[in-house]
């Protein structure tokens, strides 16, 4: 039996998606997370060690990085798998790639972020050159990977979620407390990209919107004052379970979805959640809505000030708004599903 060591976090429904592809592969799947031997003040740390001098970033990356690789080299003594999947680079250093391969074992990504956009982490784009395969859901990044010769790279978009995330009948007391018309869940930034989602956002005002995210958010606010009243800061900055998360969409009926900083042609992970709760993702446009759904009418915005219309008509018609749901969900269910990532996976890995 293949064994597999999944290096994916748990909190991204996706890491039970390649857990269950893995399964049907017949793989003994394993999962590690680093974030366990973290603590807050080094993650921080951590995000902006990038703008040290380089003689003061080395030592903290001598520091943070070994340690978690020491983490990473016992685990991989100790359960011996044949494959190592990881998302984007869960701060491997190339030696510890190379130990893995030294030893027999594959190693494939999956890439969630680019490596141009990850200025936090300079062996994010080495460690690639290393890998057996990369897969990604950005088709842009496709591109951009082999112009630099990483030839083994497909685009891939994980199984629908639906152990995490689907319908359910909340109770009157869970749907009272979270029920809205509109629902964004996510963070935001301080720079331009930030005024981006603020924009974006302010373009579903006049719904009863909410937005769940971190302590970005109040940074646009003079620019965006109708922004204010709907924003909900996550309680202590913590992350908002896969549970709650769920229970949230299941209340809701529209969910924005727009692309961060690092997605080029990707609609974002968002939009699978939400349609697998039952919500319907009105979305920025992206040049993959059309990889995924050819020119069929989706929600799908090329202009932010089309927001309204769109929501209102679907707000108006609920039997059009589940219609859509429906649809939406049954193309990705029959265009990535276990079985046929399982058999992509298998052929572009060389695992028979």
């Amino acid at each position: 039996m293949m064994k597999v060591l999944l290096m994916v976090p748990k909190r991204y429904g996706f890491h039970h998606s390649f857990k269950e592809t893995f399964a049907h592969m017949g793989g003994e799947v394993h999962t590690i997370d680093y974030h366990h031997l973290v603590k807050g003040w080094q993650d921080k740390i951590n995000t902006q060690a990038f703008r040290l001098p380089d003689k003061w970033r080395l030592k903290w990356e001598s520091y943070y990085f070994e340690q978690i690789n020491k983490f990473y080299l016992q685990e991989y003594d100790r359960l011996k798998p044949d494959l190592i999947f990881i998302y984007n680079s869960e701060l491997m250093l190339p030696d510890t790639i190379r130990h893995f391969k030294k030893n027999g074992s594959k190693v494939a990504f999956f890439l969630g972020d680019c490596p141009y956009y990850t200025p936090s982490n300079r062996h994010f784009l080495p460690i690639l050159f290393e890998a057996d395969a990369i897969y990604t859901y950005d088709s842009f990044w496709v591109d951009a990977m082999k112009k630099l010769g990483i030839k083994n790279i497909h685009y891939l978009y994980p199984s629908l979620p639906t152990h995490q995330h689907f319908e359910k009948e909340l109770s009157p007391e869970q749907y009272n407390e979270l029920k809205s018309e509109v629902l964004y869940v996510g963070m935001c930034y301080k720079t331009s990209w930030g005024m981006k989602k603020a924009k974006f956002l302010s373009c579903f005002t006049e719904f009863d919107l909410q937005i769940h995210g971190d302590d970005s958010w109040p940074r646009w606010f003079g620019q965006y004052p109708e922004l204010e009243k709907r924003y909900k800061p996550r309680a202590g900055g913590a992350h908002i379970t896969v549970e709650r998360l769920n229970d949230m969409y299941n209340a809701t009926k529209i969910a924005p979805v727009d692309a961060n900083p690092g997605l080029l042609n990707a609609i974002h992970w968002r939009f699978v959640e939400a349609l697998c709760s039952g919500a319907l993702p009105v979305m920025e446009w992206q040049q993959n809505v059309v990889e995924i759904f050819g020119d069929a009418d989706v929600p799908a915005l090329k202009n932010f000030e089309e927001a309204p219309e769109v929501t209102r008509y679907y707000l108006e018609n609920e039997s059009k708004r589940v219609e859509k749901v429906q649809w939406m969900r049954k193309i990705m269910e029959e265009k990535y599903s276990i079985k046929n990532n399982a058999e992509f996976i298998s052929h572009t890995l060389g695992i028979r």
